[in-house]
């Protein structure tokens, strides 16, 4: 059975991707070879270096038989191509890269300067037109290949391009779970949870009596009972112990009342009051204001 002449558009697109990205790797490791050398020289025989590195591409690729490596891969040829038209693919891929970058740190005139950038404004309008129609004509993606006639044949009798849905299942499922966290956790109360394991697993004996102490005292050595550091922002709620501002609060945001971790006594968003080092009972009883 005679090999299919459609080639689908996107097969076309992936084998001029998988040209540049040999020759990217090809030029990355010429670049790896020549590192220990001085900068400057690399960097003045860069186009000659990447002109080679094409020629060679094209040598044992296209100039040996119909395909560049990015079609082979994909099972594509050129169907009409000649040695001629094998010889100005050579130069129209080479030659004006070669100039662009030999003549990018050059001193020219202005006006040549001008001509150059003219011609490049061109060459992407070019390109981009050349787009559109394959897109809409679905051969020819290049504008080499549309300025040589040349067009990609499948080597293989035609099959439905096969596609893997596992990657993508697995991106949906992720999307998923994260947009089920993302609405269920707000919704889940952490600070009671940590306290309620808290009791459960610790081995420690409560001596809490239940009885609620106005004046808790602050010293050197007092710690938040919730992240055993220095009060920042002392307040207290009932109890004989002083917690940081934003521990007490986070709790009192999630539940109005919850038990001490130290001593469980039973604590209310109402006592919630700033300490103040001073000995009158005025200055604990002052309520927060929040």
């Amino acid at each position: 059975m005679p090999a299919s002449p459609y080639v689908s558009r996107i097969n076309q697109i992936d084998a001029a991707q998988l040209d540049e990205e040999i020759y990217k790797v090809l030029r990355n490791q010429a670049k790896e070879i020549a590192k220990y050398q001085a900068i400057e020289n690399i960097d003045r025989w860069q186009p000659e270096i990447d002109a080679i590195l094409k020629f060679f591409i094209w040598n044992f690729s296209l100039r040996n038989g119909k395909s560049t490596f990015g079609q082979q891969l994909l099972n594509l040829h050129y169907g009409n191509v000649s040695r001629a038209k094998s010889v100005l693919y050579l130069i129209f891929t080479v030659v004006p890269c070669y100039l662009r970058d030999k003549l990018h740190d050059r001193a020219i005139s202005p006006n040549l300067q001008s001509m150059f950038r003219r011609v490049a404004n061109v060459v992407k309008l070019l390109e981009f037109v050349n787009l559109l129609v394959f897109l809409h004509r679905g051969t020819q993606p290049r504008i080499v290949e549309y300025v040589l006639g040349i067009a990609s044949r499948s080597t293989t009798t035609h099959k439905p391009r096969t596609i893997g849905y596992s990657y993508m299942t697995r991106e949906l499922l992720w999307h998923g779970l994260m947009e089920l966290f993302t609405t269920g956790l707000p919704m889940i109360n952490i600070h009671y949870l940590k306290h309620a394991a808290k009791k459960v697993w610790s081995r420690k004996n409560r001596t809490g009596t239940g009885i609620q102490r106005s004046f808790p005292t602050m010293n050197e050595a007092t710690k938040c009972p919730y992240c055993n550091e220095t009060p920042i922002l002392p307040v207290h709620a009932g109890c004989e112990h002083i917690f940081c501002y934003y521990c007490l609060k986070a709790h009192f945001m999630a539940m109005n009342d919850f038990q001490c971790y130290e001593c469980n006594v039973q604590l209310s968003f109402e006592n919630m009051k700033m300490y103040e080092a001073t000995s009158t009972v005025e200055s604990f009883e002052k309520p927060l204001s929040v």
